[in-house]
């Protein structure tokens, strides 16, 4: 099972409806034992760098909750809308920085890898090729890239795991 919170991203419609996927309201509402986490992430009103360093702070609270509640946790996936003030390569500098950072203070914290992957969907034009990327991300085992962002463009064509090993290369 994929677990979905946060904001409702139109990019994320898709992913919502499909079978495996359960939507909940938030972080403690999360039942059952997904494998991955998708959280949504609305960065339209944010309107500097450090605001949107601080709502991915916030993120990174919201993953240590999960980690430690979900026994089964192996993905969390966040999927960032754009932001009409940050550019881009400060929105994915940031984002790759944050998924590293979570993900070894949850491997450090709960003694095992949880793989964090940052989409930057802001140019998502197939929301079933999003949703299609994100549930083979994460039925995939644990990978190189274990903390990496990565833009729309990077994953249209190939999975998230191709473009984050090439990445990681």
């Amino acid at each position: 099972m994929i677990a979905v919170i946060g904001d409702p991203l139109p990019c994320l419609a898709a992913l919502a409806a499909a079978p495996e996927v359960e939507n909940f309201p938030g972080v403690d509402a999360v039942t059952g034992n997904p494998r991955a986490v998708v959280i949504g992430i609305d960065i339209r009103a944010l309107r500097t760098r450090r605001h949107l360093r601080s709502a991915l702070r916030d993120i990174e609270d919201r993953c240590a909750t999960l980690c430690a509640r979900l026994r089964g946790l192996e993905h969390i996936v966040l999927v960032l809308n754009g932001s009409p003030v940050v550019s881009e390569p400060s929105v994915l500098r940031i984002c790759d920085s944050a998924t590293r950072r979570i993900h070894t203070r949850l491997e450090q914290a709960y003694a095992r890898s949880v793989v964090i992957t940052a989409v930057l969907a802001e140019r998502c034009n197939d929301r079933d090729r999003l949703a299609e990327r994100v549930i083979t991300r994460a039925r995939e085992r644990e990978s190189l890239d274990a903390g990496i962002a990565l833009r729309w463009q990077e994953i249209a064509h190939t999975s998230i795991g191709a473009a984050g090993m090439n990445e990681y290369l």
